[in-house]
């Protein structure tokens, strides 16, 4: 079985069900870490970490504060043979912290620090400084991934947002902050910087990116259909054979 590190965005764990099906296992999992804040790390003693009861939670939160990306790499390079990466969790952006480093806008991140006026303002994706920063941290990233040997064992999940959800209607989610054309649209840019890189972009046929309003997490323009998984898997492991 091919052992998987998922890094991003919850798209690619909700696939993990089928993983079995296309030889694939999954060894580790980093969410809500952007890529910016994964190479911008802040202080830690500025946050309440132990008032987040979910082990998941609470690790996935510490993680976004310290950067945890890097060190996982480092030390989990041996045992990986395919890092899945997603880039959802790109869409809400980042906060600089005025001691210095960045962290992820997630809503636990943003509640659970001891002082709001270390917070700056939003950065958003997709404009000019987000895109500059995180073409920055890119850089840094390829420079790890090549540094334990993992620069050709990586793919991105190109599945992009759900324009119409599995009964055919128009997918309209609000809460998203944006709309699938944007974000379609919009991570282009970031696609274009990493297959600068050499690294690969598994798409997935607008066609097949349905929206599943039933889904156990909700419905959201990235909750998709089982087919949906299925194109993802598809598409990444015609990039690694």
């Amino acid at each position: 079985m091919t052992k998987v590190f998922i890094y991003g965005g919850c798209t690619s764990r909700d696939a993990v069900e089928i993983y079995p099906e296309h030889g694939l296992e999954l060894h580790s999992y980093i969410a809500r870490q952007s890529l910016i804040s994964a190479y911008h790390p802040a202080h830690t003693g500025h946050w309440n970490f132990n008032t987040v009861k979910s082990p998941f939670q609470q690790r996935t939160f510490r993680g976004d504060v310290k950067s945890s990306l890097p060190g996982h790499l480092e030390t989990k390079a041996d045992e990986i043979d395919l890092i899945i990466w997603d880039h959802m969790i790109e869409r809400v952006g980042v906060r600089p912290v005025t001691t210095g480093g960045y962290v992820t806008n997630n809503p636990t991140t943003r509640q659970k620090i001891k002082d709001r006026t270390l917070l700056g303002e939003r950065i958003w994706f997709g404009n000019d400084d987000h895109l500059e920063l995180w073409s920055a941290a890119l850089d840094e990233f390829v420079t790890t991934l090549k540094s334990v040997g993992l620069h050709d064992k990586i793919v991105v999940n190109g599945t992009p947002w759900a324009t119409h959800d599995k009964h055919g209607n128009p997918a309209d989610y609000p809460s998203a902050g944006m709309d699938a054309e944007f974000f379609n649209t919009t991570i282009r840019k970031y696609w274009d910087l990493i297959e600068a890189h050499g690294i690969p972009i598994a798409h997935v046929a607008q066609d097949r990116a349905l929206s599943d309003p039933d889904h156990k997490w909700g419905a959201a323009y990235f909750h998709y259909t089982p087919d949906t998984y299925q194109a993802q898997l598809e598409a990444i492991t015609a990039l690694t054979k």
